[in-house]
């Protein structure tokens, strides 16, 4: 019996795609990567949903913040009334869907708990609640909470060691750059790519449209049927 502990370590997003939740099916321990530095107009803050007009983008606004300001400390604007927003957009969009209504209450639960706060809290607590009703049960862990040194490569090393993690499972975006830096490979520690797997499931409307928000599943196929888009067969 294998005692390794595999660790995948990801930036908090909004709504995040499947992919994001493929990799906490295959890990043991699932890392926010909340203590760089926020990016403007990235996942971070935003994601997309499919509407009969195509693909709309859902941002949260946050308030005004320095430009290194890391991602643990940005604060939601809530001076523009986003939320009801993002409702309605998801109302007209999925209301006619066979899981529009545990998604929706779903969602409108995560963002009626998340008010005047850190846009973290609203990310993470989101993912978290969605991963436990899908049945993923890794540890979850915050960035900001571990004290990890280094940039890049080390820093993503020094939060393996940090969480007690003996191998690391990273998306195959990262693979040139770790390659590149060499420091896993240094180390001698383990270390895996693993490439989104696309399972299709009914939209509702013509070709189908990949890499949306989790929600565009969750609506479509109900809590019931997002755990086979998470743990695709092999």
């Amino acid at each position: 019996m294998s005692l390794m502990t595999t660790a995948a370590i990801m930036q908090p997003t909004y709504l995040p795609y499947l992919g994001y939740f493929q990799l906490m099916a295959a890990s043991d321990v699932f890392v926010f990567l909340d203590d760089v530095q926020f990016a403007r107009r990235s996942w971070q803050s935003r994601n997309r949903i499919l509407t009969a007009n195509g693909e709309l983008m859902l941002t949260v606004p946050v308030k005004k913040h320095d430009r290194d300001t890391p991602i643990s400390a940005i604060e939601i604007d809530d001076s523009q009334g986003w939320r009801d927003k993002h409702l309605a957009a998801m109302r007209h969009a999925y209301g006619k869907r066979p899981g529009f209504e545990e998604g929706f209450a779903f969602v409108s639960e995560q963002l009626a708990n998340h008010r005047d706060g850190k846009l973290a809290d609203l990310t993470c607590g989101m993912a978290v609640a969605a991963a436990q009703r899908m049945g993923l049960a890794p540890r979850f862990a915050r960035a900001s909470e571990l004290g990890a040194a280094g940039a890049r490569s080390e820093h993503l090393l020094a939060i393996c060691q940090a969480v007690g993690a003996s191998a690391y499972v990273s998306p195959m975006g990262s693979s040139d750059y770790m390659e590149e830096d060499g420091v896993f490979a240094a180390a001698r520690f383990p270390a895996r790519f693993q490439s989104f797997v696309q399972v299709d499931y009914p939209q509702g409307q013509g070709e189908f449209a990949p890499f949306m928000g989790f929600v565009d599943g969750l609506m479509n196929v109900g809590w019931s049927g997002m755990r086979a888009l998470v743990s695709p067969a092999p």
